[in-house]
C-alpha cells in the first residue's frame, strides 16, 4: 500500500506530513525525558564543546551526558532534531569542559650553580644577546632554564642566569684529563663528535641514546668518537655516559651534558599515483628497511674517509630540491615522517662518491629503487637511491670522485632524482654538514 503524502510549502522548503508526525513524536518524547540532576553551583570551566561523531543521535548524546534532549536543542539554537551531523559542533550546557594538562617541563640534566640573578626578557632581546651580557655560555642558560630551543624565548619570560662556565657532575676523574664536545647545543639531526684525552693509558668507550662510541686515535694524543643526533629527537638535555678501563682493570666513569634543540626544517606534503602507492605497504616498507638496518650497523672498526665529503653532483649540476629533516605526509595521512636525505634534482646525471669507503650494496629494490650503499667505517655510510643505472659492484673500494652510478626515477620516487641519505649507527643525519665540514 502506498501512502499519500501531504506537502506543505514555507518559502523553498517542503515538509511532508509524515515528517511531521515524525517530529511530533520526538517532541513528546524530549517532553517526558527525565530532568536531570540540579547542578549545586554552576561549573567553574568552560562548557564541553561536543563533536558529533558518525552514527550519533540527539537522545545518545543527550544519555551520555546526563541531558534532555531540549537542553541541548535550545542551547544551540537548534529546531530540528533530526538535522545533526557529523562533525557539527554542540555545546552542551552545564557539562564542563575537561581542563587542559600543560605539557612537563623537561628537567633538566645537571642543577647548574645559580648566580640569585633572575633576568626578565626585554623586546629585541635574544638569548645569545643575554648571555653576551651576563657573561656566560648559551648552553649554560639553556641548561639552568630547560630551554626546548634557544631560538625561542618570550617577551616577560623570566630566566635564571647559572654561574660561570658549563660544569660538569664533579671535576673530571683520573684518568681523564679532558673531555669536549663539537657543539654543546646541537640541532637535531647533526652529528656530533666527542673529544677526550687522557692523563694515563686507557681504554675509552661510551655510549649516547643507546649508541655506542667507537674512539679512534686523533694522532696526537688525544681520542674522538661520533654519534648521531635523531632528527626528531625530543629538544632537551642529554647525557653522554663516558668510561675509561685502565690496563688492571679498574674503570672511571664521566657524563658529558649535550643539549638537542628543534632543528629549523619545513614540511612537504606527497602525493603518490596508485602504483607507487603499492609501495606503501607495511610489509614492504618493513622488510626492505629490515635488511638495510642489518647493513648499516655492521661495524668496520677504522675510519675509511679523511677531511669534508664532496657533493655526490658534479658543482655545476648541484641542484637540491628537498632538504634533510622536512618533515612529510604522503598521500594525506596522518601519519608524520621525515626526509632522511638531501635530493638532487635531474636525471642522468653522474652521481660520484663524496668519500673513500667501500660498495657494500649495489642492486635493484622495491622501495629505493637502483640502490648503492658505502661503508666509509665507524657505522658510517651514504646512500644512493633511485639511480637509473649502477656502475659498481658489491665489494669493490671506491675513491673520493669515483663514478658509482646516473641519477634515475626507479623505486617510490614522483620523479627523477638521487635522493643522498647518510646513516651512523644507523640512524639517518644531515649529509651537508659532512661535506660543509671536517669530521672529526
Amino acid at each position: 500500500m502506498r501512502l499519500k503524502c501531504t506537502h506543505t510549502f514555507r518559502g523553498n522548503h517542503m515538509i511532508c506530513s509524515q515528517n511531521i508526525i515524525k517530529l511530533t513524536i520526538f517532541l513528546l518524547a524530549i517532553a517526558l525525558w527525565p530532568a536531570p540532576a540540579a547542578l549545586a553551583a554552576p561549573p567553574p570551566n568552560p562548557e564541553l564543546v561536543y563533536t558529533v561523531q558518525p552514527g550519533d543521535t540527539l537522545m545518545g548524546i543527550a544519555f551520555k551526558y546526563n541531558l534532555s534532549p531540549l537542553e541541548i536543542l535550545q542551547a544551540n539554537h537548534l529546531f530540528n532534531p533530526s538535522l545533526i551531523f557529523p562533525g557539527q559542533k554542540l555545546t552542551l550546557p552545564g557539562v564542563p569542559a575537561p581542563t587542559p594538562t600543560p605539557p612537563p617541563t623537561p628537567t633538566p640534566l645537571l642543577q647548574l650553580p645559580l648566580s640569585g640573578t633572575q633576568h626578565t626578557v626585554q623586546p629585541g632581546e635574544t638569548l645569545y644577546s643575554i648571555a653576551q651580557t651576563y657573561g656566560v655560555p648559551v648552553g649554560n642558560l639553556v641548561l639552568a632554564n630547560s630551554l626546548p630551543n634557544p631560538d625561542v624565548i618570550q617577551v616577560g619570560q623570566t630566566l635564571n642566569i647559572p654561574i660561570g662556565p658549563l660544569p660538569t657532575p664533579g671535576a673530571l676523574p683520573p684518568p681523564f684529563e679532558s673531555v669536549s664536545l663539537s657543539e654543546s647545543t646541537i640541532i637535531q639531526g647533526r652529528t656530533l663528535t666527542v673529544y677526550v684525552s687522557l692523563a694515563e693509558p686507557a681504554t675509552v668507550s661510551g655510549s649516547f641514546e643507546g649508541q655506542p662510541l667507537i674512539f679512534n686515535s686523533d694522532g696526537t694524543g688525544g681520542l674522538w668518537a661520533i654519534t648521531a643526533v635523531h632528527a626528531l629527537l625530543q629538544p632537551n638535555s642529554y647525557p653522554i655516559i663516558l668510561t675509561a678501563t685502565r690496563p688492571d682493570g679498574s674503570t672511571a666513569s664521566h657524563v658529558e651534558p649535550v643539549s638537542v634543540i628543534e632543528g629549523p626544517y619545513g614540511f612537504e606534503a606527497i602525493q603518490l599515483d596508485d602504483t607507487r602507492s603499492q609501495l606503501l605497504n607495511p610489509q614492504t616498507l618493513a622488510a626492505e628497511r629490515d635488511m638495510l638496518v642489518n647493513l648499516w650497523t655492521q661495524v668496520t672498526p677504522r675510519p675509511r674517509w679523511s677531511g669534508p665529503f664532496w657533493y655526490p653532483i658534479a658543482g655545476n649540476d648541484v641542484r637540491i630540491t628537498s632538504y634533510f629533516g622536512t618533515r612529510r605526509t604522503y598521500n594525506n595521512s596522518d601519519e608524520l615522517s621525515f626526509h632522511a636525505g638531501t635530493d638532487f634534482g635531474g636525471s642522468g646525471t653522474p652521481i660520484y662518491a663524496p668519500a673513500a669507503g667501500r660498495v657494500v650494496l649495489a642492486r635493484p629494490l622495491t622501495v629505493r629503487g637502483n640502490a648503492v650503499v658505502i661503508d666509509h667505517g665507524l657505522r658510517l655510510y651514504s646512500n644512493y637511491w633511485h639511480q637509473s643505472q649502477i656502475v659498481v659492484t658489491e665489494g669493490q673500494e671506491v675513491q673520493q670522485g669515483d663514478l658509482i652510478g646516473y641519477v634515475g626515477g626507479t623505486g617510490l620516487v614522483t620523479g627523477p632524482h638521487l635522493h643522498w641519505e647518510v646513516r651512523l649507527n644507523g640512524i639517518a643525519v644531515n649529509p651537508l654538514q659532512w661535506v660543509r665540514e671536517s669530521i672529526p
